[in-house]
Formats: structure tokens, sequence, C-alpha cells
């Protein structure tokens, strides 16, 4: 018996080969055994993702994916995918791809409605090797897929009454060292015991009638663990962990479990006028018991002082100190203006999406002035001010590192004893290669913030750079400790303290152990595989870095990664123009 229809949401994704029929007049037996080795891969990707294919129409496809985020990912992949040289020569067919999110009729194994002819409508709107969204797949994927993202405007699609907001993806996001750390996918932590003095603190919810509050929500949350992080009989899981297991509505003895810690700490936060009303408690993951809680109603100027208030009593509880130690040991006050610290999180909620649309980097910029024009002696807000800056630079192609630098130093001249104004000069100095200046801020931020999984990993990166391998794995160990789901772009860390170690063994096997390798850390493994006498592995390397970027830019990379001892340079060039080599010539008798 037919199965009965039904209606669900869903993400769905519609393909289409490029000149299609012109391939088939000239070549059918030729265009349909290309088509079918594009099928093999599409499909393959959509089991990668957790996708199903619903159709094969002809030169096209419609698929069905769980969620936007892996529609997109999904996507992207598949593109870069058949962009690498070795897909290009085999298969030379593109696609276009459009991907909508809305309500469908689910007809048995087939999907029905305005949904699925809006995704087939926005492919057709795509460029030749492109993908286009639709607003509704853009607002649920821009935090989770970790692309680009450029906005396209309202389009009128054929036979669709209104018209559709468009954005392509435009490419990998890639990491700024001055970034705010991104949300990343989860992948399951490694088993460990629960550290008695470990906390985690969950996302405090936002519990305004206006989700526009979201902002203060969150930064309430990331400002708890920093300053959580500043004690150092603590252990603090990070703010990546923290926020990815939010999206898992996991009862508190289970993330307590996942991240190895005894403690987590819950609650809201909602915002009515210039009051502010925050529910805070502190959970027992072992025995499911409330250790500690509290409600706060007071003015938004006095919420310094409620947020020291959790600080000495969280510290005390979980480390059996007395309030006098935590108090002393309480939070430097960043401003005493509660407008300027407004527009900071604000800033640093664009901030965080400057990666993925510039008008998100232009929005963060504007924030951060505010806060600056509401308190000039506002270091934390010029530190990330510079990174705006910067962030805002490199979707105009500009890299004007001498500006960053001197923002930079006015922010240290305003606040010297601030973490992140520490950090962001740390990664500035990296930029520079003044190597001994990079090492000391990262010292000092860790100093103030011992347990910031972000600012651990990349001091460990500051020591490979200057030739320290040993040191650099034992900083990228730590990170992995306070953070059990260590984004790619810190765990890079460990395959680069690898590679200047010389154990290319281990270098390869870190950088093939990532859940989705990363440009960078593919380059290191191709530069790794060079030195194992293994032509198998080293097709394999060099193949996925062609995946990753099809168009290979050795010089690029060369540019940032940047060792304190000439000979070091020498030899990654010399490994890495290798590399280059093999991908251009697909060759690998290449090899020495």
């Amino acid at each position: 018996m037919k199965a009965e229809m039904e209606r669900r949401l869903s993400t769905v994704l519609a393909t289409d080969v490029v000149g299609y029929s012109a391939l088939m007049q000239r070549s059918e037996e030729d265009t349909i055994a290309r088509l079918k080795r594009l099928r093999k891969i599409v499909r393959q990707q959509a089991e990668r993702h957790g996708a199903r294919i619903i159709s094969w129409a002809g030169d096209g496809a419609l698929a069905e994916f769980t969620s936007p985020v892996s529609a997109v990912r999904g996507a992207f992949e598949l593109q870069r995918e058949l962009a690498a040289p070795h897909n290009a020569q085999q298969i030379g067919l593109q696609l276009r791809i459009g991907i909508h999110l809305a309500d469908v009729i689910a007809d048995g194994e087939d999907l029905l409605g305005d949904g699925v002819n809006i995704a087939s409508r926005i492919e057709a709107e795509a460029q030749p090797g492109g993908v286009l969204v639709s607003q509704t797949v853009f607002e649920q994927a821009k935090r989770g897929a970790q692309v680009r993202f450029k906005k396209l405007g309202p389009r009128h699609l054929k036979n669709i009454d209104e018209p559709v907001e468009l954005y392509s993806v435009e490419g990998d996001l890639g990491i700024h060292s001055c970034m705010l750390a991104q949300e990343t996918t989860l992948t399951q932590p490694t088993a460990q015991s629960q550290r008695d003095n470990g906390v985690v603190v969950v996302p405090f919810q936002n519990r305004s009638a206006d989700a526009e509050q979201d902002y203060f929500a969150d930064g309430f949350t990331e400002d708890l663990i920093t300053e959580l992080s500043r004690f150092k009989e603590l252990f603090v899981i990070s703010r990546n962990a923290s926020f990815s297991l939010a999206k898992r509505d996991a009862p508190s003895e289970q993330v307590c479990k996942e991240t190895g810690v005894r403690y987590s700490i819950e609650g809201g936060v909602r915002v009515f006028g210039a009051r502010v009303r925050i529910s805070a408690s502190l959970i027992d993951g072992i025995n499911k018991e409330q250790v500690w809680s509290e409600k706060y109603d007071c003015d938004v100027n006095d919420l310094f002082d409620v947020q020291d208030d959790m600080l000495a009593k969280i510290a005390a509880a979980v480390a059996g100190r007395v309030e006098r130690q935590a108090e002393e040991t309480a939070r430097a006050k960043p401003t005493e203006d509660m407008a300027a610290y407004d527009c900071l999180k604000r800033g640093l909620h664009h901030h965080r999406m400057g990666g993925v649309t510039r008008d998100n980097a232009e929005e963060a910029m504007a924030w951060l002035e505010k806060a600056l024009e509401k308190d000039p002696n506002f270091g934390r807000a010029q530190a990330w001010l510079a990174c705006a800056v910067a962030t805002r630079d490199e979707w105009l192609g500009v890299n004007d590192v001498d500006h960053y630098w001197s923002m930079g130093r006015r922010a240290l001249e305003l606040d010297s004893d601030d973490a992140e104004v520490h950090r962001i000069m740390g990664s500035l100095a990296l930029y520079k290669e003044d190597f001994d200046s990079a090492l000391y801020h990262f010292t000092r931020a860790l100093e103030i913030t011992p347990n910031h999984a972000y600012i651990v990993a990349h001091a460990g990166n500051v020591h490979n750079y200057m030739g320290d391998g040993e040191t650099g794995l034992e900083f990228q160990r730590r990170a992995q400790e306070l953070d059990p789901f260590l984004p790619e772009y810190c765990r890079e860390v460990g395959v680069i303290a690898h590679y200047v170690l010389g154990n290319w063994e281990a270098c390869y096997s870190a950088a093939t152990a990532f859940p989705r390798i990363t440009r960078r850390a593919a380059a290191y493994r191709a530069a790794a595989a060079l030195h194992l006498d293994d032509d198998v592995r080293l097709k394999r390397a060099t193949r996925r870095l062609a995946t990753v970027d099809p168009e290979f830019d050795a010089d690029g990379l060369l540019s940032v990664e940047r060792f304190q001892e000439a000979w070091r340079n020498e030899k990654l060039k010399d490994d890495i123009y290798r590399v280059r080599a093999l991908i251009q010539g697909n060759d690998l008798r290449a090899v020495v």
C-alpha cells in the first residue's frame, strides 16, 4: 500500500550539468561515461553529509539533506572536488547547484511542492561551478557551514510569485588569526575522567521577548567563560566546546561527562529596558545535584558587579576557596561605561560573522567604533577594532599590517592587563615576523587567562615557528584538554609541531585524523608524505590537497607559514614546491 503523503520541513538541493545538451550532440558515449563518473561523486558526497538522492533526472539530481548546514557544506565540497585537477580532467563536467529550505510534501520517497520548485529555480540562476542558496538556508547555515557568502539581493525566479533573496557561496571561510573562535562541527571527545575542579558554562539562554538580544546572552556567556578562566585553580572548558554542546540540548550530567568536568553552569538572561534579570545555577554532573543557584535583578549599569559576585561564588563553590581570594582574582573591568560594553558585544557578534559576509565585517567595525566613541580609553574595543578592520580589508584584498599593528599598540597603551589585547598583539607580531614579541604577548595573555584554549593553542604555534615543536605539542595537548571539541584550526598546531620535529609519520597521521581537513593541514600532510617513501599515500595526500584547494597557491601559503630560522623556511619551501609540481603535473615520477 502506498505510503500516505505528509508535510515536513526539508532542505532541498538541486543540480544540473552545464551545457549538457550540447555535449550530448558532440559525443553521446563520452558524455554519458563522464556523467556516470560525476554521479558517483555526487552520491559519495550525499552519503558523506547524511543526504539521500531523491531522483536523477537526465543530467540533474535532486537531494534531501537533514540540515541546511550539511547541504551547504556538502554542495561546496562537491563543487570543490569536481574542480580538482584530476576530476576536471577525467570528468570535465560542471554543475550548477541551488539549495532551498521549505515546507515540502513527502509522497513516499518523492518530494513535491513549491519548495522543490524553488530549489530548481535557484539552481538555474547559479554560475557554472557555483552554489546559490535562499535566504532561509543562509540564515540557518551562516554560522555552521564555515563558508563565505555574498549577498546577491532579491531575484525574480521563473513561475515563482514572490522574489527570493539569494546568496552565493564564495569559498572556504578560513580563520583570520585575529578573529574570534568559530563554532565547529562536533566530534566525540576522547574518554577522560571528570575533573573535580572542572567547569563547563552552557550558553545562557535569551529569555527576552526580543530575539535581537541573543547577542547579549551570548556575550554574557563568553565573558563568564573568559573571567572564570582567570582562576588558576579552575579547569574551564572553552567557549567553542560550550557553544557546540548547547545545540545538543543534553542534560547536565551528559554535558559534564562529554567534556570531562564535574560541574556545569546554566542560566538565562532577560533584558527589559534598562533592567536585566539573570538566573544561574551550578550543577554537579556526577551527583546531579544543584550546588548553588541565584537570581539577580539589576540595572544594566550594575551588570559588572553582578558578574563579579557570580565569579566569586562559583570559584568558592567549585575550588573550595574563600571568597576573598576569588574577589582578589576577579576581573579588572575593561570599561565602566555599560553603553560602550554593549557596543563591544554587538560588534563582536557581527565580527564572528565577519568572514562570512562583508556586510557583517563592516557592521562589526561600526559598532566597535561606537564603543570607542562612548569610551575612548576602552582598550579591548580598540584591539578588536584592529581585527575588524583587518577582516574587512580581506574582503577588499588589502593587507596593511603596519596599520593593524599601530591600532594594536594603541590598545596596549589603553589596557596592558587585558588578555584579549595581548592575544591580538601576539597574532599581529607573528604577521610582522617579530617572534620574540609574539611569544611575550601570548605568554602574558596566558598569565592573565591561563585556561583559554584558543590562546593556549596559538601560543603553541609561536613555539612551532620558533623551532620548538616539543613545546608546541605540549600546548596543543593542553588546548585539547580544555576543549574536547578543539576546532581544526587549533588542531593544526599539532600537525605543524610534528613537521617541525621531522616526525613525518605522526604529521601525516595527525592531519589524516581531522574530521574535515583544512587547506593548511592538507599542505603539511602532503609535505610530510614526501618523506615517507610511500607513493600511494603521497598520491592520496596531493590529490586531497588539490581537492581542498584546486588552485593551490604555494607562495600564498609560504607567505604566512614563516619560521624564525631561515633553514626551516627553505625546507618548507622546497617541500611545498615539490608538492605543487606534483599537483600541476599529476605525475608521481617527479618524486625523488
